[in-house]
């Protein structure tokens, strides 16, 4: 899905399609009819390690006070043709859940690219940045929010779109 759909922007970030933070993340993928979708990768990370930290100096400085530990979720990727459907939320959703049951984790970071309104509709708040990458100096934003309120945000906008269901 990287490499059919977002070649391009990867390579103006200057990032590779698979890199080093691939094996040890967790990801989440949504399909439909057998063909990924959509994508996710998350990890935990620590103040002074992980991609976070890398594009980002200074980071500590950037998180709620006392804040050692977090959920750094990036590579939030979306096919064109499924963008519409809030497959966005479904991902964040379905990411909160997960790590809220298997973490100790309560804050979340992720990097946006400005003006980051799809971060702004989930919860999170803009802490840092622009920070230029790539050889396209691509502005990205460091956006942060509570595991919490992400899940209860991205819970709303499935509610508002249909997604989920009263029993």
């Amino acid at each position: 899905m990287r490499k059919s759909h977002y070649q391009p922007a990867l390579d103006g970030l200057g990032v590779r399609t698979w890199d080093h933070y691939d094996p040890d993340a967790t990801h989440f993928v949504c399909f439909a009819d057998g063909v990924a979708v959509a994508s996710m990768r998350s990890a935990a990370d620590r103040v002074g390690s992980g991609e976070a930290s890398g594009d980002f100096p200074g980071l500590a400085a950037h998180l709620p006070r006392g804040t050692i530990g977090y959920l750094y979720l990036s590579r939030l990727l979306v096919v064109p043709a499924f963008r519409c459907l809030g497959l966005t939320a479904v991902i964040m959703y379905m990411a909160a859940a997960w790590w809220k049951s298997n973490s100790a984790l309560d804050y979340v970071l992720a990097s946006a690219k400005e003006p980051a309104a799809g971060a702004r509709n989930l919860g999170a708040k803009v802490l840092a940045g622009p920070v230029r990458l790539g050889p396209d100096q691509v502005p990205i934003l460091l956006v942060g929010v509570s595991l919490s309120a992400l899940a209860g945000r991205a819970k709303s906008l499935l509610d508002r779109l249909g997604w989920l269901e009263e029993t």
